[in-house]
C-alpha cells in the first residue's frame, strides 16, 4: 500500500511539472468488393489490420515550458508488431531558441487532401534542428543522417562526407506568410532552393510554391504548385496542381508531370460526404493511361469511433479497377 501511495504521489509530482498527453487507438481496413480489369480478378470482403506511419495508433507527449519530447508508436512494417518509431526530445535553452533532437518534419506548403503529396519540397526528418522565433520571423537551421550515422564523416579510406543541411525561414504579417527553405546534401553536390506565400481571404485560404534542385551528377528539376482552399459553413472545397520539370534542359511531354488533386465535402449529420480526385500525372492521365483515385466517399463517427467507407474508381494501362475499401479507427 505505502508504494502505491508513493507512486501516486510521484505522478502527481510529475503532472503538476510536465503536461502529459496520451492518445490511443487502432484501426482495420478492408474492401467490400473489388474488380480489377486487368487481371479479371473479383474480390468479395477483406480485412486487415494497419496502423502505420500516418495511422499513429499510439502518442505519449511530455512538456513543461522549457523542455519536452514525444513518442509514437505505430507498424512501421505493416507485420503487426507495433513499436516506437518516433522519437523527438526538444528543449529551450532560451526563450526564443528551441532545439529539437530526433524526428522533426520541416517543408514548405503542403496540400490537404492526401496531406503529403502535394508539396515542392522538404527536408529529411531525423537530426538535429534549431529554430530562432522572434516575434512573426522563424528560422531554422538543421543537420540531418539517417538514424544511427554520421552527419559528418571521414573513413580512414575514404572521402570526407556531409549529410543533409538545410536552413528554413517564415515570414508573418498582413500580407500572408513568405517561407524559403534551402536543402543540401550528398556533401553539397545536391542542392535545393524553394520559396512559398499563403495568406488566408475571408472563406479563402491559397498558397503557392517553386523549388529548384541541382544535382552535379544528374538532370536540375524544377516544381511549382498551387493550392486553393474554401470552407465556409457545411461546405469545403480543395484544389491541387503541381508541376514539375524533370530535367530543366529539355522540357517536353516525356520530362513533365502534372499532379492534380481536388476534393469537395459536405457535412451531413454523422460526417461528411465527398468526392474526391487524385492523379499523379495529369498528361497520362489525358492521354488514356492512368488514372490514380476517383473516389466517392463518407466520412463519419459513432461517438469514439470513426469511420469511412467509399467508391474508388481507378485504371492502370487503360485498365480499370472498380473498388469499395473502408477503415473503422477507435481512439480513446
Amino acid at each position: 500500500m505505502k508504494k502505491i501511495i508513493t507512486g501516486i504521489a510521484a505522478l502527481a509530482m510529475l503532472t503538476s511539472v510536465f503536461a502529459v498527453d496520451f492518445t490511443a487507438g487502432f484501426q482495420l481496413k478492408g474492401e467490400v468488393f473489388s474488380f480489377d480489369g486487368a487481371s479479371k480478378d473479383v474480390g468479395v470482403f477483406k480485412l486487415s489490420h494497419e496502423n502505420t506511419k500516418d495511422d499513429k495508433p499510439f502518442i505519449f507527449s511530455v512538456s513543461s515550458e522549457k523542455a519536452g519530447g514525444t513518442l509514437k508508436f505505430y507498424d512501421a512494417a505493416n507485420d503487426g508488431n507495433i513499436v516506437a518509431n518516433y522519437w523527438n526530445i526538444w528543449f529551450k535553452p532560451l526563450d526564443m531558441l528551441k532545439i529539437d533532437l530526433g524526428n522533426h518534419d520541416t517543408k514548405l506548403n503542403c496540400e490537404s487532401i492526401t496531406y503529403w503529396r502535394g508539396k515542392v519540397l522538404g527536408t529529411s526528418d531525423w537530426g538535429v534542428k534549431a529554430t530562432f522565433n522572434l516575434d512573426a520571423l522563424s528560422i531554422s537551421a538543421m543537420l540531418n543522417a539517417k538514424n544511427g550515422e554520421w552527419w559528418a564523416a571521414k573513413p580512414d579510406a575514404g572521402d570526407f562526407a556531409l549529410g543533409e543541411t538545410a536552413l528554413y525561414a517564415s515570414y508573418g504579417a498582413d500580407f500572408g506568410t513568405i517561407s524559403a527553405l534551402f536543402i543540401a546534401n550528398d556533401t553539397f553536390k545536391d542542392i535545393a532552393i524553394g520559396a512559398g506565400y499563403k495568406n488566408t481571404f475571408g472563406s479563402i485560404t491559397m498558397f503557392a510554391d517553386a523549388a529548384f534542385n541541382y544535382k552535379k551528377a544528374g538532370a536540375n528539376t524544377l516544381a511549382v504548385d498551387a493550392d486553393v482552399k474554401y470552407a465556409q459553413d457545411a461546405l469545403s472545397a480543395e484544389a491541387y496542381v503541381k508541376w514539375t520539370a524533370k530535367n530543366i534542359e529539355s522540357i517536353n511531354k516525356d520530362t513533365m508531370e502534372i499532379m492534380a488533386q481536388a476534393k469537395v465535402g459536405y457535412n451531413v449529420t454523422g460526417g461528411n460526404v465527398y468526392i474526391k480526385f487524385v492523379d499523379l500525372n495529369v498528361l497520362d492521365f489525358l492521354g488514356g493511361s492512368n488514372l490514380d483515385t476517383l473516389e466517392l466517399g463518407f466520412d463519419g463517427n459513432m461517438g469514439s469511433m470513426s469511420y469511412n467507407i467509399a467508391a474508388k474508381v481507378s485504371s492502370n494501362a487503360g485498365k480499370i479497377k472498380f473498388s469499395v475499401p473502408f477503415w473503422v479507427r477507435l481512439g480513446f
